[in-house]
């Protein structure tokens, strides 16, 4: 299922291809969850809020990293703490935005995710490009740690 931003509404009048089904969802209350913390927001800044600009392309940019760029991976998950590398069995790159790229830190047991934010907030590919490669360059500058 996919649900439009409210910001970015669908013409009115436009006809649904055939099988699909139209929903419309109005929205209570939004809670936003991050790194363990609950934080309500308003409805009124919901809507007011802009899509993240690398929301569409995101997917596609993870999937690229992990199925073509397996050493990137790796040399990201030298920016996480030494500790959360313990026992490590596998790293994930599972999320991509204006503010960061989210790293799971997967163990036998459990998991962990770790964001590793860029120094600014980006508003396209080729920013977000350029704050990945800083964060390649600060990660090939350290030691792997210890898995």
């Amino acid at each position: 299922m996919s649900l439009a931003h409210p910001a970015r509404q669908p013409d009115v009048g436009r006809a649904a291809s055939a099988g699909s089904v139209s929903l419309r969802i109005d929205v209570a209350e939004v809670m936003l969850e991050e790194a363990g913390r609950h934080d309500w927001v308003t409805v009124e800044d919901y809507r007011r809020s802009e899509p993240d600009p690398l929301h569409l392309g995101a997917a596609d940019q993870l999937q690229h990293l992990v199925a073509h760029h397996p050493d990137a991976v790796v040399t990201l998950s030298r920016l996480c703490e030494p500790e959360a590398m313990l026992g490590v069995m596998r790293v994930m790159p599972i999320a991509l935005d204006r503010y960061g790229i989210v790293l799971r830190i997967e163990k036998l047991r459990d998991h962990t995710d770790v964001r590793l934010a860029f120094r600014r907030r980006v508003d396209s590919g080729t920013e977000a490009a350029a704050e990945l490669r800083h964060l390649l360059a600060e990660g090939s500058r350290r030691r792997p740690c210890a898995r």
